[in-house]
């Protein structure tokens, strides 16, 4: 008795379309079309048929090799170089990242075959081996300091006071590694790690900036000194007039992420309650707001975008 058929179907909308499971097999019929797809992850004998599928806004499409084993990860991963040793029960097996993926200890001993969509932040010593192990990259590799034995601390980056460089519970040969922009809100009194390695820029208030020269290491970036506190913006967000109105004195706006400033801001609000602007990522206002945004302007990694713009 043969099984009825499936129905056609369109998939749409989904970061990452894994086709390599038990059912690879049978998971493309009835699919008349694939469109919003960050990434296809497809077993090599199923080429043929997803080519002769209809694709649009398809950013990636990533080949595997039948049989071998996949392991997914999204978002930010921490693993040790180790992680990238081949598999204790030998099996052939492939390491798929969608998003960062931070290493922290040098990759020298690897087995498996890695893809990563996205970036990868590892410690020097780990070119030769990330060169034997990427099979696929669309993001870059970024190479911070190390030395051999240290023990690497991963932060996410935002506001933080100056003590946590103190590192009082830990050893003077710790590194920090900090994944984005590092916004210090007090001054930088002791440093307790051999390397702190920023990913992006280093904020710090005016008169602190003699104590993390030399210390504290850009990657991307480089150290901004601000004079009105920092209020920091991580991810999506918008602002209406409201927000600069209440505001008792001028900040410093640090956007990390997409923003928008509502069309009732004036670029009076901007002069007058925005003493500097740290910008990465996208920030979308007015646009008799914008020339306000760029004089105000500390460090722009991204676009200051009129509103009235049409979406590239």
């Amino acid at each position: 008795m043969t099984s009825p058929e499936r129905p056609p179907r369109e998939i749409s909308h989904v970061a990452l379309l894994d086709l390599t499971g038990a059912a690879a097999a049978t998971a493309l019929d009835g699919v008349t079309r694939i469109s919003e797809v960050a990434a296809i992850l497809v077993p090599e004998s199923l080429l043929s048929k997803l080519s002769s599928i209809p694709m649009d806004r398809v950013a990636a499409t990533v080949p595997i090799p039948d049989g071998r084993r996949v392991r997914v990860f999204t978002g930010q991963i921490v693993l040790s170089g180790e992680a990238l040793a081949a598999p204790p029960d030998g099996a052939e097996e492939t390491l798929v990242v969608t998003g960062q993926l931070i290493l922290t200890s040098p990759a020298l001993n690897v087995g498996r075959d890695v893809v990563v969509l996205g970036q990868v932040i590892a410690p020097a010593g780990s070119e030769t081996g990330l060169g034997l192990s990427l099979r696929r990259l669309t993001g870059q590799v970024v190479y911070y300091p190390y030395t051999e034995g240290a023990r690497v601390h991963v932060r996410g980056g935002g506001a933080m006071g100056g003590e946590v460089l103190a590192n009082p519970a830990g050893q003077p040969t710790d590194v920090l590694l900090v994944s984005g922009t590092l916004v210090l809100t007090s001054s930088v009194e002791k440093i307790g790690y051999a390397q702190v390695v920023v990913l992006g820029n280093v904020l710090v208030p005016r008169g602190a900036e003699a104590n993390v020269t030399g210390h504290v290491h850009t990657q991307g970036g480089r150290v901004i000194v601000y004079d009105a506190p920092p209020r920091v913006f991580d991810g999506k967000h918008t602002l209406s007039a409201g927000y600069f109105e209440l505001l008792d004195k001028p900040i410093t706006l640090v956007i990390d992420g997409k923003c928008t400033i509502d069309d009732d801001v004036t670029s009076e609000h901007i002069r007058s309650k925005v003493a500097g602007l740290v910008l990465d990522g996208k920030l979308v206002a007015p646009r008799n707001v914008v020339p306000a945004l760029q004089v105000v302007a500390l460090a722009l990694d991204g676009t200051i975008a009129a509103s009235d713009e049409r979406d590239e």
